[in-house]
């Protein structure tokens, strides 16, 4: 019988359980898709697990013990809770790239939109050699996501001034305004986003999906806990070496699978520390080669983006000001338009974003910043993720690789993405000021090529880097998200994604670990594990 020898977590006021010696499964993540996946292993059979988070954990919803800046909607609070990652490659220099650490992962900290993209991208996914994926096998995911994550509608009335004027801009250039910006046969058009905020608060995968099963004897909730490696006996895994928040010395658990849901860095970066990704890599760092998995943290894809900013007049800012003091939630997202540049695919409904943002800095007196951004959604570039070190903390080599096609096509999407959105705002009439960067010394194609390329930065929509499909594509998980080659070992974050989407990656991500987690199930009735029905 386990042990449950609680200790108090002072930074968190939460109890946390000792570390069991042995469990059923580990779940290596408690972001967007580990919460979702651990959800349905407690309420659906009799296994023990064991989830593990680097960040802390803040208890219940109700326990009343989460910070005020991560249930606000309308900040993104992360220094306190994040990795500290940056892309040390193209676009701009040292990129930071946030995502977060703790529980509830980026779906803690994001802008709360939640954007499920078109049917396209699930026609992609099975097209690339993923039979069951295609967007009716989908369609029942979707709608559970939505569900669980309890998404609103805002109307019109609901969203800043700045955002009303976009949308009524959106019509003068050829953007209808569309009645729901998550209907799959989407094509162009500009409207409000789905959120998921409730009561005027960020409604975060914990209380989803962790909420409902804390307390339940088989889950032991580990956060500020490090894992360093998985353990393997042949390319079975056998173990997970982790590191507690205060020791120095490792822990090892024993398991009979392990799932990852690290995210788009930390899955790989884990797997290399255990001895699977390319040897030459493994070999650099001394760690010894339990198998060559030559396209772990390969693959790497992301929306490259570009912000073009306003000042903003003084009229602007009192129309703000006025919206925030009649009880106005000030989300700095709050829309997006869907576009199409020369470039887009035929048979593809749109791809480009523009994202009309305005933010205040909390806190200050500073003025609003006023932008609307722009991202490429169909992005050819690919990047990769390298260790920096053995040590779990070694901040990591992360090359987005934006627009390093041969092809030229990503930079010149972007830069007609940059046109659209000075052709937006310049529907939105005087009120928004003057452009203030990149400026009116980069308004020809020529300017823009020069500059755009050293500073384009990330949309945060990162996937990819542990692609799903056949191994003849470079795949490294099957349609059930098991790794080729290991035993006991499967991926359900969105690094298996096999392209961008176009849209956020917060509910995409959601509907691909539900999905993921039937297969899951599905292949524990298949063995003969124990099982509750």
């Amino acid at each position: 019988m386990r042990l449950f020898m609680l200790v108090a977590v002072a930074m968190c006021g939460t109890v946390q359980a000792a570390l069991p010696k042995k469990v059923d499964t580990i779940v290596i993540g408690a972001g967007t898709t580990g919460l979702a996946l651990v959800n349905r292993i407690i309420t659906e059979t009799n296994r023990s697990v064991l989830l593990i988070e680097a960040g802390p954990d803040f208890g219940s919803r109700e326990g009343g013990k989460w910070p005020a800046e991560i249930l606000d909607p309308t900040l993104m609070p992360l220094a306190d809770y994040e990795w500290w990652y940056h892309n040390s490659g193209t676009g701009m220099p040292n990129l930071p790239l946030e995502r977060g650490r703790m529980m509830g992962g980026c779906s803690s900290h994001n802008g709360a939109a939640a954007v499920l993209g078109p049917s396209a991208d699930w026609e992609e996914w099975e097209a690339e050699g993923n039979p069951g994926w295609g967007v009716e096998e989908m369609k029942p995911y979707m709608r559970r996501a939505i569900a669980d994550m309890q998404l609103q509608q805002p109307t019109v009335d609901e969203i800043t001034p700045w955002h009303r004027m976009a949308i009524r801009a959106g019509a003068k250039v050829g953007l209808p305004h569309l009645a729901d910006l998550n209907a799959l046969d989407n094509t162009v058009g500009i409207a409000a986003q789905q959120v998921n905020i409730l009561n005027r608060e960020r409604w975060n995968m914990a209380f989803a999906y962790l909420d409902p099963i804390r307390g339940n004897e088989r889950l032991t909730i580990a956060d500020n806990t490090l894992v360093d490696r998985l353990v393997f006996k042949g390319n079975k895994v056998r173990a997970v070496q982790v590191v507690e928040k205060g020791s120095k010395t490792e822990t090892r658990i024993e398991t009979r699978d392990v799932i990852m849901a690290a995210g788009v860095f930390g899955t790989p970066l884990i797997l290399k520390r255990s001895g699977v990704g390319h040897r030459d890599e493994l070999a650099k760092h001394d760690i010894d080669l339990v198998m060559h998995h030559p396209h772990v943290g390969e693959n790497l894809q992301d929306h490259p983006a570009y912000h073009v900013t306003y000042n903003g007049t003084q009229e602007l800012v009192e129309m703000m000001d006025a919206f925030a003091a009649e009880g106005g939630l000030m989300r700095e997202e709050g829309t997006t338009a869907l576009t199409r540049s020369s470039l887009n695919a035929p048979d593809s409904p749109f791809d480009l974003h523009l994202y009309p943002d305005a933010a205040r800095p909390h806190g200050d007196d500073a003025n609003y910043s006023f932008m609307i951004a722009t991202g490429v959604m169909t992005p050819i570039s690919r990047g990769s993720i390298r260790l920096g070190g053995r040590d779990p903390e070694a901040q990591p080599i992360i090359d987005e690789g934006f627009l390093t096609d041969k092809e030229g096509h990503d930079l010149e999407a972007l830069i007609e993405g940059i046109e659209q959105a000075r052709e937006l705002g310049r529907a939105m009439g005087p009120i928004i000021g003057k452009e203030v960067f990149p400026g009116e010394q980069y308004s020809t194609r020529e300017a823009l090529r020069k500059f755009v390329p050293s500073t384009t930065v990330s949309d945060y929509h990162i996937c990819c880097s542990m692609k799903m499909g056949p191994k003849r594509k470079q795949g490294v998980v099957d349609t059930h998200g098991r790794m080729y080659g290991l035993k006991g070992v499967r991926i359900v974050d969105y690094s298996v994604a096999v392209k961008t989407p176009r849209a956020n990656t917060n509910m995409p991500a959601l509907i691909v670990a539900l999905r993921l987690a039937d297969f899951y199930l599905q292949d524990l009735r298949d063995s003969g594990a124990e099982f509750d029905a």
